[in-house]
């Protein structure tokens, strides 16, 4: 009951928000959730200093996540063509070429910026597009779902894989955030010159479907929200799939390596994403 009220609070005050209030209440409410949630706070800090050797605040995470959460719910109030008036598309003739192969696209992207906000541009021009979401319990988990389909993005279980075939037998683009392997399932690959575990579902589905994979990212540049789509990853297609999968994950960690590293604040992971010990990620964070 209680977080079925609050999810109505949230849905009916959160979009009627004014932009210029999202840095203050970013770094009240960041800051709180920073201070109150020591083991979050002890993964981004291990996280950090893998990727910006110490050099990045933990604190700036928690408040990035919180700006991104504010500009999500208001999708609920937000037109196509305000979207469209907000986000700089780079790299979309890459897209629509391999868009128009009719094969269908898997986008892949990471919890790096503004990821929910600019990958509605998508639906906001008129093209098909699912994106893989973990199952919600909560009520407020379910209005988060509610404001990513705001535009017409549909949100598919990640256990359903009918859902997933469907849309690229129709042509249309699987969205995938690929930089947390949540199930456990994936490939063990070198990420930031370290071993780790990342998802290797939106290389296989290109692999099996012979759709084309591009990874694509948001950023901020300025005042500016920034849509980057990276041009179509080359796959191997060999006889050993296997090989071919890990190969692909290889290739798609050194492409998202490259954009964490540019904005490493910007990198929403609350979970340790290296086997670290307890003493590291604890020195030179802030």
């Amino acid at each position: 009951m209680i977080s079925l009220a609050l999810s109505r609070a949230v849905e009916a005050t959160l979009p009627a928000v004014p932009g210029p209030l999202d840095r203050p209440i970013s770094e009240v409410v960041g800051t709180v959730a920073y201070l109150a949630a020591p083991r979050a706070r002890a993964a981004v800090r291990s996280n950090l200093a893998v990727v910006s050797s110490g050099s990045a605040s933990a604190r700036r995470v928690f408040v990035g996540q919180v700006r991104h959460y504010l500009e999500t719910f208001r999708l609920l109030r937000l037109t196509p063509e305000r979207l469209l008036r907000m986000v700089d598309v780079r790299g979309w003739a890459g897209l629509a070429q391999a868009h128009a192969r009719g094969k269908g696209v898997v986008l892949a992207s990471a919890h790096l910026g503004p990821v929910v906000l600019c990958g509605q541009i998508l639906a906001a021009r008129g093209l098909d597009v699912a994106v893989l979401v973990e199952a919600k319990s909560d009520e407020l988990g379910r209005l988060i779902d509610r404001a990513r389909s705001a535009m017409g993005i549909r949100a598919v279980d990640t256990r359903s894989a009918m859902g997933i075939g469907r849309t690229l037998l129709r042509g249309g683009i699987v969205g995938f955030l690929a930089d947390r392997a949540v199930t456990g399932v994936g490939e063990r690959v070198t990420f930031f010159g370290r071993e780790t575990l990342l998802p290797s579902a939106h290389v296989a589905l290109a692999l099996r479907t012979g759709a084309a994979l591009l990874p694509a990212f948001a950023s901020r540049e300025g005042g500016r929200l920034v849509a980057s789509i990276e041009p179509e990853l080359a796959l191997e297609r060999t006889r050993d799939r296997d090989a071919d999968v890990r190969d692909g994950v290889r290739r798609w960690a050194a492409v998202l390596e490259r954009h964490v590293a540019r904005t490493p604040e910007e990198w929403s992971v609350f979970e340790p994403v290296w086997d670290v010990p307890p003493s590291e990620g604890r020195n030179g964070t802030r």
